[in-house]
Protein backbone atom coordinates (compact mmCIF):
# COMPACT_ATOMS: atom_id res chain seq x y z
CA UNK A 1 0.00 0.00 0.00
CA UNK A 2 1.55 3.55 -0.87
CA UNK A 3 0.51 6.85 0.49
CA UNK A 4 -1.92 9.38 -1.16
CA UNK A 5 -0.12 12.26 0.36
CA UNK A 6 1.94 11.72 -2.83
CA UNK A 7 -0.92 13.17 -4.38
CA UNK A 8 -1.40 16.74 -2.85
CA UNK A 9 1.70 17.64 -6.33
CA UNK A 10 -0.85 17.56 -8.32
CA UNK A 11 -2.35 20.14 -6.89
CA UNK A 12 0.89 22.83 -7.82
CA UNK A 13 0.12 23.12 -11.16
CA UNK A 14 -2.85 21.08 -12.53
CA UNK A 15 -5.41 22.66 -9.61
CA UNK A 16 -4.22 26.18 -8.70
CA UNK A 17 -6.13 27.78 -11.43
CA UNK A 18 -9.61 29.25 -10.51
CA UNK A 19 -12.34 27.00 -12.41
CA UNK A 20 -14.18 29.98 -12.81
CA UNK A 21 -11.72 31.20 -14.94
CA UNK A 22 -10.07 27.69 -16.51
CA UNK A 23 -13.12 25.26 -15.82
CA UNK A 24 -12.75 22.15 -14.72
CA UNK A 25 -14.16 18.59 -15.16
CA UNK A 26 -17.80 19.47 -14.13
CA UNK A 27 -18.40 22.95 -15.40
CA UNK A 28 -17.06 25.03 -18.25
CA UNK A 29 -15.30 28.14 -17.76
CA UNK A 30 -17.48 31.69 -17.32
CA UNK A 31 -18.14 33.46 -20.55
CA UNK A 32 -16.96 36.92 -18.92
CA UNK A 33 -13.48 36.25 -18.35
CA UNK A 34 -11.82 39.39 -19.69
CA UNK A 35 -9.47 41.82 -19.46
CA UNK A 36 -9.11 44.98 -21.30
CA UNK A 37 -11.39 42.96 -23.77
CA UNK A 38 -8.42 39.92 -23.53
CA UNK A 39 -10.07 36.88 -23.01
CA UNK A 40 -8.18 34.93 -20.25
CA UNK A 41 -9.54 31.67 -21.06
CA UNK A 42 -6.65 30.23 -23.53
CA UNK A 43 -4.34 31.87 -21.77
CA UNK A 44 -2.60 28.96 -20.08
CA UNK A 45 -2.44 26.58 -23.09
CA UNK A 46 -0.91 29.71 -24.88
CA UNK A 47 1.59 30.24 -22.57
CA UNK A 48 2.55 26.25 -22.30
CA UNK A 49 2.99 26.26 -26.29
CA UNK A 50 4.64 29.98 -26.26
CA UNK A 51 7.21 29.31 -23.87
CA UNK A 52 7.85 25.50 -25.12
CA UNK A 53 8.42 27.06 -29.02
CA UNK A 54 10.64 29.77 -26.99
CA UNK A 55 12.66 27.22 -25.53
CA UNK A 56 13.51 25.53 -28.57
CA UNK A 57 14.51 28.78 -30.62
CA UNK A 58 16.59 29.46 -27.76
CA UNK A 59 18.33 26.29 -28.23
CA UNK A 60 18.94 26.94 -32.06
CA UNK A 61 19.55 30.42 -32.00
CA UNK A 62 21.78 30.70 -28.24
CA UNK A 63 22.53 27.48 -26.97
CA UNK A 64 23.81 25.36 -29.79
CA UNK A 65 26.24 27.83 -31.17
CA UNK A 66 27.47 28.71 -27.96
CA UNK A 67 27.76 24.34 -27.18
CA UNK A 68 29.68 24.35 -30.45
CA UNK A 69 32.32 26.80 -28.99
CA UNK A 70 32.23 24.56 -26.29
CA UNK A 71 32.52 21.11 -27.00
CA UNK A 72 32.62 21.13 -30.97
CA UNK A 73 30.92 18.65 -32.01
CA UNK A 74 27.79 18.25 -30.49
CA UNK A 75 25.60 17.08 -32.95
CA UNK A 76 24.20 14.21 -31.33
CA UNK A 77 23.36 16.32 -28.60
CA UNK A 78 21.36 18.94 -29.92
CA UNK A 79 19.35 16.76 -32.13
CA UNK A 80 18.38 14.74 -29.62
CA UNK A 81 17.11 17.97 -27.86
CA UNK A 82 15.88 18.48 -30.72
CA UNK A 83 13.71 15.37 -31.05
CA UNK A 84 12.53 16.11 -27.99
CA UNK A 85 11.32 19.36 -28.31
CA UNK A 86 9.37 18.26 -31.66
CA UNK A 87 7.80 15.47 -29.95
CA UNK A 88 6.56 17.64 -26.68
CA UNK A 89 5.09 19.76 -29.02
CA UNK A 90 3.40 17.13 -31.14
CA UNK A 91 1.81 15.50 -28.75
CA UNK A 92 0.87 18.76 -26.45
CA UNK A 93 -0.94 19.57 -30.14
CA UNK A 94 -2.54 16.16 -30.32
CA UNK A 95 -3.85 16.27 -26.77
CA UNK A 96 -5.46 19.82 -26.95
CA UNK A 97 -6.76 19.17 -30.09
CA UNK A 98 -7.86 15.04 -30.23
CA UNK A 99 -11.20 14.00 -29.83
CA UNK A 100 -9.86 12.41 -25.77
CA UNK A 101 -12.15 8.90 -26.70
CA UNK A 102 -15.59 9.89 -26.83
CA UNK A 103 -18.16 6.51 -26.35
CA UNK A 104 -19.82 6.47 -30.01
CA UNK A 105 -22.44 4.45 -31.33
CA UNK A 106 -20.50 2.02 -33.26
CA UNK A 107 -18.74 0.81 -29.90
CA UNK A 108 -21.91 0.38 -28.11
CA UNK A 109 -23.15 -1.10 -30.79
CA UNK A 110 -19.73 -4.06 -30.42
CA UNK A 111 -20.44 -4.23 -26.91
CA UNK A 112 -24.07 -5.27 -26.95
CA UNK A 113 -22.97 -8.50 -29.01
CA UNK A 114 -20.20 -9.35 -26.04
CA UNK A 115 -23.24 -8.76 -23.05
CA UNK A 116 -25.50 -11.68 -22.36
CA UNK A 117 -28.64 -12.72 -24.64
CA UNK A 118 -30.94 -12.17 -22.23
CA UNK A 119 -30.42 -8.37 -22.22
CA UNK A 120 -33.46 -6.55 -24.01
CA UNK A 121 -32.85 -4.88 -26.61
CA UNK A 122 -35.31 -1.51 -25.27
CA UNK A 123 -32.67 -1.57 -21.78
CA UNK A 124 -30.54 1.06 -21.41
CA UNK A 125 -26.87 -0.07 -21.85
CA UNK A 126 -24.48 0.53 -18.81
CA UNK A 127 -21.73 2.97 -18.92
CA UNK A 128 -18.42 1.19 -19.25
CA UNK A 129 -16.53 0.81 -16.24
CA UNK A 130 -14.35 3.91 -16.71
CA UNK A 131 -16.08 5.84 -18.67
CA UNK A 132 -17.30 9.26 -17.34
CA UNK A 133 -19.32 12.35 -18.48
CA UNK A 134 -18.14 15.71 -18.34
CA UNK A 135 -18.98 18.98 -19.54
CA UNK A 136 -16.37 19.42 -22.55
CA UNK A 137 -18.34 16.80 -25.24
CA UNK A 138 -21.65 15.57 -25.52
CA UNK A 139 -20.98 11.84 -25.24
CA UNK A 140 -18.95 10.15 -22.12
CA UNK A 141 -15.67 10.02 -22.11
CA UNK A 142 -13.66 6.33 -22.44
CA UNK A 143 -11.04 5.65 -20.13
CA UNK A 144 -11.60 8.99 -18.59
CA UNK A 145 -8.39 10.39 -16.60
CA UNK A 146 -8.85 14.25 -16.10
CA UNK A 147 -10.01 17.73 -17.89
CA UNK A 148 -6.02 19.60 -17.82
CA UNK A 149 -6.30 23.15 -17.60
CA UNK A 150 -3.20 23.41 -19.42
CA UNK A 151 -4.77 22.35 -22.18
CA UNK A 152 -8.23 23.08 -21.60
CA UNK A 153 -9.50 19.28 -22.78
CA UNK A 154 -10.09 16.57 -21.77
CA UNK A 155 -7.51 13.62 -20.93
CA UNK A 156 -8.96 10.30 -21.70
CA UNK A 157 -8.81 6.90 -24.09
CA UNK A 158 -7.51 8.38 -26.89
CA UNK A 159 -4.60 10.98 -25.75
CA UNK A 160 -3.93 9.84 -22.04
CA UNK A 161 -0.84 8.05 -23.94
CA UNK A 162 0.51 11.62 -25.46
CA UNK A 163 -0.12 13.03 -22.52
CA UNK A 164 2.29 11.29 -20.24
CA UNK A 165 4.58 11.78 -23.32
CA UNK A 166 4.23 15.33 -23.13
CA UNK A 167 4.87 15.57 -19.42
CA UNK A 168 7.95 13.48 -20.09
CA UNK A 169 9.53 15.87 -22.43
CA UNK A 170 8.86 18.65 -20.43
CA UNK A 171 10.21 17.72 -17.31
CA UNK A 172 13.36 16.33 -19.61
CA UNK A 173 13.92 19.72 -21.05
CA UNK A 174 13.17 21.48 -18.17
CA UNK A 175 16.45 18.98 -16.51
CA UNK A 176 18.69 19.54 -19.68
CA UNK A 177 17.71 23.48 -19.66
CA UNK A 178 19.28 23.75 -16.43
CA UNK A 179 22.50 21.66 -17.18
CA UNK A 180 23.06 23.45 -20.04
CA UNK A 181 22.46 26.91 -19.00
CA UNK A 182 24.37 26.69 -15.66
CA UNK A 183 27.16 25.13 -17.77
CA UNK A 184 27.26 27.52 -20.81
CA UNK A 185 26.92 30.48 -18.08
CA UNK A 186 30.15 29.78 -16.19
CA UNK A 187 31.64 29.94 -19.78
CA UNK A 188 30.32 33.05 -20.57
CA UNK A 189 30.94 34.53 -17.32
CA UNK A 190 34.70 34.10 -17.94
CA UNK A 191 34.26 35.81 -21.39
CA UNK A 192 32.01 38.61 -20.02
CA UNK A 193 29.68 38.09 -22.86
CA UNK A 194 26.48 39.97 -20.73
CA UNK A 195 23.99 39.62 -23.77
CA UNK A 196 24.70 36.20 -23.11
CA UNK A 197 24.06 35.73 -19.74
CA UNK A 198 20.82 37.40 -19.66
CA UNK A 199 19.38 35.15 -22.28
CA UNK A 200 20.78 32.12 -20.48
CA UNK A 201 19.66 33.57 -16.79
CA UNK A 202 16.12 34.08 -18.24
CA UNK A 203 16.18 30.54 -19.84
CA UNK A 204 17.54 28.69 -16.48
CA UNK A 205 14.66 30.31 -14.42
CA UNK A 206 12.17 29.24 -17.63
CA UNK A 207 13.63 25.82 -16.90
CA UNK A 208 13.36 25.78 -13.44
CA UNK A 209 9.82 26.55 -13.66
CA UNK A 210 9.01 23.50 -15.91
CA UNK A 211 10.53 21.27 -13.70
CA UNK A 212 9.10 22.58 -10.39
CA UNK A 213 5.66 22.30 -12.25
CA UNK A 214 5.75 19.24 -14.37
CA UNK A 215 8.29 17.28 -12.51
CA UNK A 216 5.04 16.72 -9.84
CA UNK A 217 2.51 15.93 -12.22
CA UNK A 218 5.04 13.35 -13.91
CA UNK A 219 6.00 11.64 -10.64
CA UNK A 220 1.93 11.41 -10.03
CA UNK A 221 0.79 9.89 -13.05
CA UNK A 222 3.99 7.78 -13.05
CA UNK A 223 2.84 6.11 -9.83
CA UNK A 224 -0.80 6.27 -11.39
CA UNK A 225 0.21 3.84 -14.56
CA UNK A 226 2.47 1.60 -12.32
CA UNK A 227 -0.63 0.83 -10.35
CA UNK A 228 -3.64 1.06 -13.27
CA UNK A 229 -5.10 3.82 -11.50
CA UNK A 230 -7.11 6.93 -13.03
CA UNK A 231 -6.77 10.00 -11.94
CA UNK A 232 -10.78 10.23 -11.71
CA UNK A 233 -10.07 7.29 -9.62
CA UNK A 234 -8.04 9.20 -7.64
CA UNK A 235 -10.26 12.45 -7.40
CA UNK A 236 -13.19 9.93 -5.65
CA UNK A 237 -10.75 8.18 -3.08
CA UNK A 238 -11.66 4.79 -4.97
CA UNK A 239 -8.97 2.25 -3.59
CA UNK A 240 -7.61 4.16 -0.36
CA UNK A 241 -8.08 3.39 2.93
CA UNK A 242 -7.28 4.51 6.49
CA UNK A 243 -7.41 3.67 9.77
CA UNK A 244 -10.60 5.95 11.35
CA UNK A 245 -10.48 7.08 15.32
CA UNK A 246 -13.80 5.76 15.82
CA UNK A 247 -12.91 2.28 14.62
CA UNK A 248 -9.28 1.58 15.93
CA UNK A 249 -7.24 -0.96 14.56
CA UNK A 250 -9.55 -1.16 12.04
CA UNK A 251 -8.95 0.21 7.82
CA UNK A 252 -11.82 1.59 6.79
CA UNK A 253 -12.68 3.31 2.96
CA UNK A 254 -11.97 6.87 2.79
CA UNK A 255 -15.56 7.58 1.89
CA UNK A 256 -16.81 6.56 5.32
CA UNK A 257 -14.79 9.14 6.77
CA UNK A 258 -16.60 12.40 8.04
CA UNK A 259 -15.58 15.65 6.20
CA UNK A 260 -13.51 16.67 9.49
CA UNK A 261 -11.99 13.48 9.99
CA UNK A 262 -10.80 13.22 5.91
CA UNK A 263 -8.95 16.66 6.03
CA UNK A 264 -7.68 15.42 9.25
CA UNK A 265 -6.33 12.05 8.36
CA UNK A 266 -5.80 12.85 4.49
CA UNK A 267 -1.94 12.21 4.46
CA UNK A 268 -2.60 8.92 6.06
CA UNK A 269 -4.64 7.65 3.42
CA UNK A 270 -2.79 4.52 1.87
CA UNK A 271 -3.65 2.85 -1.69
CA UNK A 272 -5.06 -0.73 -1.27
CA UNK A 273 -4.29 -3.10 -4.30
CA UNK A 274 -7.46 -5.27 -3.20
CA UNK A 275 -10.06 -2.51 -3.79
CA UNK A 276 -8.31 -1.91 -7.67
CA UNK A 277 -10.11 -4.44 -10.13
CA UNK A 278 -7.52 -3.49 -12.59
CA UNK A 279 -4.29 -3.42 -10.63
CA UNK A 280 -2.51 -6.66 -12.41
CA UNK A 281 1.21 -5.50 -10.85
CA UNK A 282 3.52 -3.17 -11.73
CA UNK A 283 4.78 -4.74 -15.16
CA UNK A 284 1.49 -5.68 -16.71
CA UNK A 285 0.09 -2.41 -15.60
CA UNK A 286 2.75 -0.11 -17.47
CA UNK A 287 2.16 -3.31 -20.27
CA UNK A 288 -1.31 -2.67 -20.46
CA UNK A 289 -0.96 1.28 -20.26
CA UNK A 290 1.18 1.53 -23.46
CA UNK A 291 1.12 -1.84 -25.63
CA UNK A 292 -3.23 -1.86 -25.41
CA UNK A 293 -4.39 -1.06 -28.81
CA UNK A 294 -7.06 1.87 -27.92
CA UNK A 295 -8.14 2.40 -31.27
CA UNK A 296 -9.52 -1.21 -32.07
CA UNK A 297 -13.63 -1.08 -32.72
CA UNK A 298 -15.23 -1.78 -29.58
CA UNK A 299 -12.42 -0.73 -27.13
CA UNK A 300 -14.45 1.31 -24.49
CA UNK A 301 -11.13 1.69 -22.45
CA UNK A 302 -11.80 -0.85 -19.29
CA UNK A 303 -8.59 -2.00 -19.07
Amino acid sequence: MGSKSECQDQQCAEEECDPEECGDEKRPPRNDNYTCGVDRRPLLPFALITSTMLGALCMLMKQRPLLRQLLGNCRFLTGGIFFTYALTLFSMAYCALCDPGQLQRQDQQARQQLLQEGLGPKQELPMPGRAHKTWLYALPIRRYDHYCRWLTNVIGLLNHREFVIMCTGLVALGSIGVVVDAVLLLTSASGGRWSDILVLLIHGMYSLCIVALGGPILRLHVGFISRNELANDWKKNSFYIVQSKRTPGKLVPVDDLSDGEFNDRFDSFCYDETRNPWDKGVGENCWSFWCTSRWDLGQLGDF
